[in-house]
């Protein structure tokens, strides 16, 4: 193989050349990562994992460091348009350049050993941020948690978000069983942050087997008081002396993910104002999360949600704005809840629009449309059918994208290629 390649040469070499897309276990990469020598990422590691609100949780983590002047990484997946933006150093996106040099060196190390694309994908982040002095490592887990390449780094403070039903073939179908694999990211001594009201059995006993310190949503941390649209916010509610942020503006942040950003954050730096707090979290952005934007006098909302968990957090959120003609476009993986993601949405949607995604060979097709909207045409992709939700739709009315992160990456694209900031 050559040994200079461009970025887009390696990512379609590393999509075909393991023979599975997951392959779940930690033993080859850290095989390879024993020879690469890796070090530790920066001096504090945050693993984050859940079914949802990962990526807000890192990204709300990422604003306050940064405003807070710490030297910050951060490590998620998947990726909108550029595979770039899994790898960010201080908020920015790393190069091409530094991701092939990562890669070479991951290429040279592995030998004989098969890497899946995240296993690759995340020794090279890994390799990136070791060599970038940095303070805070913020790593997003990809699937699970336990046996999960990002698993391999031993980290300071371990954060789940949620629990519920998603890659059951993988996880299991049983929440419990679900929770102990995604708490297994905890290490014995150290911080193990759960964002949810009440804590499942699973994570409990992983918490109390690895003697891991068990910081608990509504106990340990929590919100205090919601008065006018501002927060107060009591972290280490437990402790001798209480963290507390006040006024805290109500942002559309999933509240898991918020309190267990603020926690985490109290535990790196007690000393950090409600002010920088504040200011940090309106300047959160998220791509595909509730994301809004307009294009010719129609609302375009963006959504990743992808299980019925999601998608009840974003019928609610349609619910709050009061929108009155929504246009749906969707398209989601064949071996997700379809039902169960389409059911809480319903009574929010006038017209449905479903698209194949021709690109991605687990997605679901025409006939599963068909057996579940009833007949409802299926275009032959979301650009497609984004389209015609538009043809459809004047001003005022909502075009919502959602079911997967598949489903909102081309509209984004389109919607780049018009000339709309994204």
């Amino acid at each position: 193989m050559p040994t200079k390649l461009l970025l887009s040469e390696w990512l379609t070499l590393l999509e075909k050349r393991h023979p599975s897309e997951i392959e779940l276990g930690l033993e080859r990469v850290a095989q390879v990562a024993e020879r690469l020598q890796l070090q530790r990422p920066a001096k504090k590691v945050i693993i984050v994992a859940g079914t949802n609100g990962k990526g807000s949780c890192v990204a709300i983590l990422e604003k306050i460091l940064l405003a807070a002047n710490y030297r910050v990484g951060t490590y998620t997946s998947p990726h909108f348009i550029r595979y770039n933006e899994r790898i960010c150093i201080d908020g920015v996106a790393v190069s091409d350049q530094t991701i092939c040099q990562a890669f070479e060196r991951i290429e040279q190390a592995r030998g004989e050993i098969s890497l899946t694309y995240f296993e690759f994908g995340t020794l090279a982040a890994l390799l990136v941020m070791s060599g970038s002095t940095l303070d805070v490592a913020i790593l997003e887990v990809g699937l699970g948690g336990r046996l999960d390449a990002v698993n391999l780094v031993d980290t300071d403070i371990a954060i789940v978000t949620s629990i519920a039903l998603d890659h059951q073939d993988w996880l299991g179908d049983n929440l419990d069983i679900i929770a102990r694999e995604k708490a297994s990211i905890a290490r014995t001594g150290k911080p193990l942050i759960y964002g949810e009201t009440p804590v499942l059995q699973g994570a409990l006993e992983v918490g109390r087997e690895l003697a891991a310190d068990l910081m608990m949503a509504g106990q340990d941390f929590d919100i205090e008081s919601k008065v006018d649209g501002k927060l107060t916010v009591v972290c280490q509610k437990n402790s001798s002396t209480p963290i507390v942020y006040s006024n805290l503006s109500d942002t559309r942040l999933p509240q898991p993910s918020l309190l267990c950003a603020l926690q985490a954050v109290s535990l790196i730096d007690n000393s950090l104002s409600s002010n920088l707090i504040d200011l940090a979290l309106q300047d959160v952005q998220l791509q595909g999360r509730f994301q809004t934007l307009r294009y010719r006098g129609v609302e375009i909302v963006l959504d990743v949600a992808h299980n019925p968990a999601a998608a009840k957090r974003l019928a609610n959120q349609l619910q709050a704005r009061e929108m009155k003609r929504v246009r749906a476009v969707v398209a989601v993986m064949a071996d997700k809840d379809i039902e169960g993601i389409l059911f809480p949405i319903r009574g929010c949607v006038t017209d449905w629009f479903p698209a194949n995604i021709p690109s991605q060979p687990r997605a679901a097709d025409a006939r599963q449309w068909q057996g579940i909207l009833y007949n409802t045409p299926v275009a032959d992709s979301v650009e497609q059918a984004f389209e015609q939700a538009l043809n459809n739709s004047v001003q005022g009315d909502v075009v919502l994208v959602f079911g997967s992160f598949f489903t909102v990456a081309p509209v984004l694209k389109w919607l780049a290629e018009k000339g709309i900031v994204v």
